[in-house]
């Protein structure tokens, strides 16, 4: 298990090495490879999520098995103090359906970062969901499906070369992340101001030129006994041509038995299919801890002749 263990390290810090400056990391893994291993908790994680889909588009019909972003990955803390903590993750996506999850490569890279936390925040680097994506709080119930909020808005990004830092909490669920991101000749920013009570959930973030594009997003989640009712709105604006859109998701995840519950979800959005609207209505059913069925039937309406698609599908998850 320590060699296990040391692969894992290793790959990491090769990871590191090549998507930052040296000197970024130099405090980091100098700090890990004088403490060692022996006391750092760590775990093997993944989910595999497939479904079978009939697609409905031009009055033709077609089955295909997709894959929802299934993964796998492995993550390890170590405590340094009792005030400071040094954590690692390494993730990629698999594909089980022709086992190419990213083109023609084996695996997809996702969250896979290293960071210090304690009470100062948590600070961390690395590939890395931005604020602005986080900021949804997970309203979006088809997440990774193909009624996935990604296909009507800008925003939904994880980028590499990603410095962020969280900070303790301001006030009473209170906290701020502020992401910096370098790309190529450029760098963007992406900031979030999150609130978190047990009441509602609230986030306001902006992203600042973010894959050309300037945006605002706020989000709220509200439960309600055995219901949980989410909304988002989002203006974004492209940076060269300054075009402004707009959009809005309304989401109801309804618990109608300690197994089962109902999803609905409408979004609107043109900013990326011109009169962009989805509709969603999903089951899900929870077998045990590690495994659940999934049912969905979505439609994504366009402003062209004859482009509505319909979605329905039958799938699985499994958590390990």
């Amino acid at each position: 298990m320590k060699l296990y263990k040391q692969y894992y390290v290793n790959s990491c810090f090769a990871f590191a090495t090549n998507k930052f400056r040296i000197s970024k990391l130099s405090i980091l893994i100098s700090v890990l490879f004088f403490s060692g291993l022996s006391s750092a908790e760590s775990s093997i994680y993944g989910k595999l999520n497939m479904d079978l889909a009939a697609i409905k588009q031009n009055s033709k019909i077609k089955n295909e098995t997709i894959n929802n972003a299934s993964r796998i990955g492995f993550k390890s803390s170590l405590k340094l103090s009792d005030t400071l903590d040094f954590s690692f993750q390494i993730e990629n996506e698999i594909d089980p359906t022709d086992g190419k999850a990213d083109g023609h490569k084996v695996l997809k890279q996702r969250n896979t970062f290293i960071g210090l936390s304690g009470d100062f925040g948590n600070f961390f680097i690395g590939t890395h969901d931005t604020a602005f994506k986080k900021a949804q709080l997970k309203i979006d119930l088809f997440n990774d499906t193909s009624s996935d909020i990604k296909k009507l808005f800008h925003g939904e990004n994880r980028m590499n070369d990603l410095v962020g830092y969280t900070t303790p909490e301001f006030f009473k669920d209170f906290t701020i992340t502020v992401n910096k991101i370098g790309q190529s000749d450029i760098s963007y920013q992406s900031i979030s101001f999150d609130y978190s009570g047990k009441i509602v959930k609230s986030s306001f973030a902006i992203d600042s030129g973010a894959k050309g594009y300037d945006s605002k997003r706020v989000s709220l989640l509200i439960p309600i006994n055995k219901t949980t009712i989410g909304f988002m709105f989002q203006n974004s604006k492209h940076i060269n041509s300054n075009r402004n859109d707009s959009g809005h998701v309304v989401s109801l995840n309804h618990k109608l038995s300690s197994k089962g519950s109902l999803k609905i979800q409408n979004s609107v959005s043109d900013m990326k299919i011109e009169g962009g609207r989805q509709k969603s209505i999903g089951y899900n059913y929870k077998i045990n801890n590690v495994m659940k069925v999934f049912t969905t039937l979505s439609k994504l309406n366009k402003d062209l002749e004859n482009a509505d698609i319909g979605i329905f599908s039958i799938g699985f998850e499994f958590n390990f």
